[in-house]
Formats: C-alpha cells, structure tokens, sequence
C-alpha cells in the first residue's frame, strides 16, 4: 500500500479570512452619520418649537393685556384712555363716539403692540350709554 501524502491547498480552496477591523469602523462610521442627521433634525424641531412657544406665550400675554384695557373701556367709556402700559406691552385704545337721539354708542379698538412696534392682538369692543332717563 502506498500512502499518499496531502495535496497543498490551491488558492481558491484556502477560507476567506474576514476582514473585521475595517467592517467595524466602516459600521461605526455610518452609524454616526445617521446619529449626526437624526440630532440635527431634532434641534431644528425643538427650536422651532421653542421659538412657536414664545410667540404663543407673547400672545397670550396681549390677549391678557387687551382684555384688561377693554373691561376699563366697558366699565366707562367717557374717561378711557388713548394709551396704557399693560405688562410691559404699550396698549392704544381708540374710541370713536356716535351719538344718536336716545344716547352715544362708543366703539373702540384696542391694539397691543410689541417693543418693537409692530401690532400683536387687535380688539374690537362697543358700549352703549343711554341718556334716556
């Protein structure tokens, strides 16, 4: 009997040899893109959302402002003033009078502005005052 001795292995049948360290970083490094894009989306959302929070806040703060001046209006519309100071906001009441045989309607439109000038909240309010006794 003759004893074969083992062919040597061709290139083709020696196994792959994985290739682990520039997987991984190749993996890590994508992975970071996505972190990177997905944290920028979100600050873009939460500032945007800050910034939404602040308009509703200054808003409500006018609604607030304007209402106060309009319940003075209400309460008597002879002596309303042409300005206030509410809350730090400048508050404009302009009252245009119609005076009628039985008595005066007041309308008024109250417009709360901001520090910068520009109108936030308009309102439109009227009394009547009588004069029939």
């Amino acid at each position: 009997m003759q004893m074969s001795t083992p062919s040597p292995l061709t290139s083709s049948e020696h196994p792959a040899q994985p290739v682990h360290e520039s997987a991984y970083l190749i993996e890590a490094l994508f992975l970071l893109t996505i972190l990177a894009t997905a944290i920028a989306v979100f600050m873009s959302l939460f500032s945007l959302a800050a910034k939404r929070g602040n308009e509703s806040a200054e808003l409500g703060a006018a609604t607030y402002a304007a209402a106060n001046v309009a319940e003075r209006f209400c309460a008597d519309p002879t002596s309303a003033q042409a300005e206030y100071d509410e809350d730090g906001y400048r508050v404009t009441c302009d009252v245009v009078p119609e005076v009628t045989d039985a008595g005066t309607l007041y309308r008024a439109t109250v417009t709360v502005w901001s520090a910068t000038g520009d109108p936030i909240y308009d309102l439109s309010t009227a009394r009547y005052v009588s004069e029939v006794s």
